[in-house]
Parts: structure tokens; sequence; C-alpha cells
């Protein structure tokens, strides 16, 4: 199954794990303290990224004007942290656990050797050859019909 079916499927199951933690933790320490919680790890995500957000972002953009799309990993100085307070903001208790493993480096040393793992033992497509811009040109297609001109006939 594609990477991408995985995400779908992670994403509408995400919520219904996320109310199902909600429950558990609500029937361990009470309601009230359920919901101050709740609130409290979404405040301390949006002051975190407050505080370090606009420095995280210009490490940020100026890994991504060096290397580009490959500078996009959880060492890259400011991603794991912008992560993980973006992850601290969005309600729930199991984005709330990620985002705030995130702004450990053993964590995220575990988590990037994990999506790794995961990246190496996904089938690799043998038909796409990745070639630079100059290694290759447009070649014209001359399979496409010619238009015919019209034969006066009966």
């Amino acid at each position: 199954m594609s990477l991408v079916k995985w995400a779908f499927i992670g994403l509408l199951l995400l919520p219904a794990a996320e109310l199902v933690t909600f429950l558990v933790v609500a029937s361990a320490i009470g309601w009230f303290l359920t919901i101050v919680l709740f609130f409290a790890t979404s405040a301390v995500g949006a002051y975190l990224l407050r505080r370090t957000g606009r420095g995280d972002l210009d490490r940020l953009r100026v890994a991504f004007s060096q290397e580009g799309l490959r500078a996009i990993h959880l060492e890259t100085p400011g991603f794991a942290t912008m992560l993980g307070g973006i992850l601290l903001v969005i309600p729930g208790f199991i984005t709330d656990i990620l985002g705030a493993g995130l702004f450990f480096p053993a964590f995220r040393r575990w988590a990037g050797a994990a999506i790794g793992r995961a990246a190496r033992r996904r089938p690799q497509d043998t038909s796409v050859i990745d070639l630079e811009p100059g290694e290759w040109h447009q070649i014209p297609d001359k399979t496409k019909k010619r238009r015919r001109k019209p034969t006066g006939g009966t």
C-alpha cells in the first residue's frame, strides 16, 4: 500500500484514537483535570511556537534554500521544534505526546531512525529514473496523427 494511502488511513483513525485516549485519561485522573490538561498543552504549544517560531522558521528557510527538499528531516535545525509546537497546539493527547517528544534530541533521533527504516523497507519503483535538469531534453512525440487534407471524392 502506498504512503499516501497509509497517511490517509492514519488521518482518519487519529480522531478516533484521540477520543479513546481522552476518555481513558478522563477516567484515570477525572474530567476537570483532563480538560485543564487538554487546554494547557495547547497553550504551551502556542507559547513555544510564538517564542521560537520566527528563529526556527528562518533556520528552516536557510536550510531549505541550501539543500532543497532534502533539508526537510527531523535533524534540520528548527524543524523538529516547530513541528513539535504545531503538534502541541493540535488538540489531543497523542499529538501532545508526539509534539513534546520532538523537543528531546533522543526522541528525534529515534523517530528519524524509525522513519528511515520504514522508508527503506518500501519497495522502490525501478521504472522511474531520476535525472537532473541538465541530463535530459524534451523529444517531440511523432506518434501524433497529422491532419489529413480533404480529398475531393464521391
